[in-house]
């Protein structure tokens, strides 16, 4: 009898622990999932571009001092700063009275010579004069053409000239002073074109070539925008801020862009035609790199996504294809397999 309830009471006492296990265990498994709110977009294939921003100045195509080669007194302005002037133009000119008084005697001698020779060949022909005469005034029309050709040259230089067209932009000399040899005494503009340069950082030495399409807007005029390419690409790195230069030679619309204005430049440094990008903020960041939540079916799933581009506030990503779901609002408190809510905007 005592061995009947003994037996009894154990068999009790499994099955009350067997009841009580599973009852333990059917709230782990019927537990609901997290349900949080996210906002979505859809991923789609689209063209992402990468780009250098870097910031520049603007300087005339040709910036020319033109300088006094022969000493003398301003006596006549003909193209004042401020105005235009073509190649060739007089812009001013200088008095030098010995200069002057050598060239016109310059020019007597050598009609004097001419006049010499054209008599000595008529006598040489009667053989009034001998050989020797007449070579003689024949060499003596070289040295006075040569003495007129010196005496001109440097009168001419008394007539400043524009070397190249372009806007003239300073006047280094006043009226009736005496400029001097190896001065300057106008500043000539070449604005039809200007240049564009700007240091970029040496990372990017590899990715930039003559040829790479910029975009360069100013601050100053709002409503500029101009596309160009990269005219020049120094091969040097300048050790003071390891930076290299680039030049972009862009149109000036009339006239706007004056030299030492600020220009922003967008330097293209690769683009990707059909490719799948992702707001930044849409990133998650863990131990493990970075991934992505997307809305599959009503649930989160995390994927790891690579970084192969950032522009801005958009990410150039490998991971995830078109169409998918992406959250881009919620993402940071989500775990793989939350019950998603996607909210309407």
């Amino acid at each position: 009898m005592s061995k009947k309830v003994s037996l009894a009471i154990l068999l009790s006492g499994l099955l009350l622990w067997n009841c009580s296990e599973g009852t333990a265990e059917e709230p782990a498994s019927t537990q609901a999932r997290t349900t949080v709110p996210v906002k979505t977009t859809l991923l789609k294939l689209d063209s992402f571009s990468d780009y250098i921003e870097v910031t520049g100045t603007v300087h005339a195509r040709n910036h020319v001092n033109i300088v006094v080669e022969e000493a003398g007194t301003l006596r006549r302005i003909l193209r004042d700063k401020g105005r235009s002037a073509g190649r060739g133009d007089t812009l001013a000119i200088l008095e030098d009275k010995v200069l002057e008084a050598t060239y016109r005697q310059a020019r007597a001698n050598l009609n004097q010579a001419k006049l010499t020779f054209e008599s000595n060949k008529v006598l040489y022909a009667q053989k009034a004069i001998s050989e020797n005469e007449f070579r003689n005034s024949e060499y003596a029309i070289e040295g006075a053409r040569a003495a007129y050709d010196l005496a001109r040259a440097r009168y001419g230089k008394l007539f400043i000239t524009a070397p190249i067209g372009g806007l003239v932009n300073n006047r280094y000399y006043d009226l009736g002073a005496y400029a001097t040899p190896g001065t300057p005494i106008f500043e000539l503009l070449d604005k039809s074109y200007v240049k564009i340069r700007a240091g970029v950082a040496e990372r990017y030495l590899g990715d930039i070539r003559v040829g790479t399409p910029v975009n360069i807007t100013f601050d100053a005029f709002r409503d500029l925008n101009i596309d160009g390419r990269v005219t020049f690409r120094s091969g040097s790195i300048d050790p003071a801020n390891r930076t290299f230069e680039i030049e972009v030679e862009i149109p000036n619309p009339d006239g706007k862009l004056a030299p030492q204005m600020i220009a922003n430049v967008k330097v293209l440094r690769e683009s990707y035609p059909q490719s799948i990008s992702v707001p930044l903020d849409a990133l998650v960041e863990s131990e493990n790199g970075w991934s992505v939540f997307v809305n599959r079916g009503g649930v989160a799933r995390k994927v790891n996504v690579r970084q192969v581009a950032v522009y801005k506030n958009n990410v150039l990503v490998d991971g995830v294809g078109q169409n998918e779901e992406l959250v881009v609002v919620g993402q940071q408190e989500l775990s793989d397999g939350d019950s998603l809510q996607v909210v309407q905007n």
